[in-house]
């Protein structure tokens, strides 16, 4: 009977959804001290406050948000939008809230065969921050009416995941990919856009023939 009962409890707590492996501790160069406020492993149900409504171009699916493109053709998307742009022939998604000060944790790939005019982007602050891919690997930084900075060390491809460390206050913004990291402190590092009424967010769009695919993300609001 003991043998039983310690089975199942076993057997149980391997099962259980609920189990999840523990958060990581809060890690920063910048800030002392952060809150998590958004954690998400994509086991359970899709999180509207922070992706937005659910719609038919994303959905989870074995452990992963997965974002394709609403429409397969133009004329598809016109008959049902009664016009002629933004015909989500992209997958295109935003990640809402985005805190003024903020540590995040990201692991996310862009899943497409070439890469395309200005595609697929990440947008650190909704029409802000650009970090895009390097033709032939590498990633680069451009900042809102400032410079870019083009770090072909980080090796990051089309297709690979990655495993993004942003840490971010106004003027100053440290970037990790994959284990290689660069600071950028400049007056245009900022990711508040006055004519987005919906952010500071982040905003990914993926391009023709793409698919963006989630693993995980946690977010702290930070205090220096």
């Amino acid at each position: 009977m003991k043998y039983a009962i310690t089975f199942a409890a076993v057997l149980f707590f391997g099962l259980c959804p609920c189990t999840r492996a523990a958060d990581p501790a809060f890690k920063s160069q910048q800030f002392e001290k952060g809150t998590l406020i958004y954690s998400d492993d994509f086991d359970g149900e899709y999180n509207r406050e922070r992706w937005g409504a659910p719609t038919k171009d994303r959905h989870i699916k074995d452990g992963k948000l997965v974002v394709t493109a609403r429409f397969k053709s133009k004329e598809e998307a016109m008959k049902v939008l009664k016009r002629d742009h933004h015909l989500g022939l992209e997958p295109v998604v935003h990640l809402n809230r985005i805190p003024e000060a903020f540590v995040c944790h990201l692991r996310y790939r862009f899943e497409t065969d070439k890469l395309t005019p200005g595609r697929p982007s990440f947008q650190i602050g909704h029409h802000m921050i650009a970090f895009n891919y390097l033709e032939g690997g590498g990633h680069r930084i451009k900042l809102p009416d400032g410079p870019s900075f083009t770090e072909p060390e980080s090796g990051m491809n089309l297709g690979e995941w990655i495993d993004l460390v942003i840490e971010y206050k106004q003027g100053e913004i440290k970037i990790g990919v994959n284990g290689y990291s660069k600071t950028y402190k400049h007056e245009a590092v900022t990711i508040i856009n006055e004519k987005d009424k919906l952010g500071p967010r982040f905003t990914f769009k993926g391009g023709p023939n793409c698919r963006i695919v989630f693993d995980s993300v946690r977010l702290w609001k930070c205090e220096e």
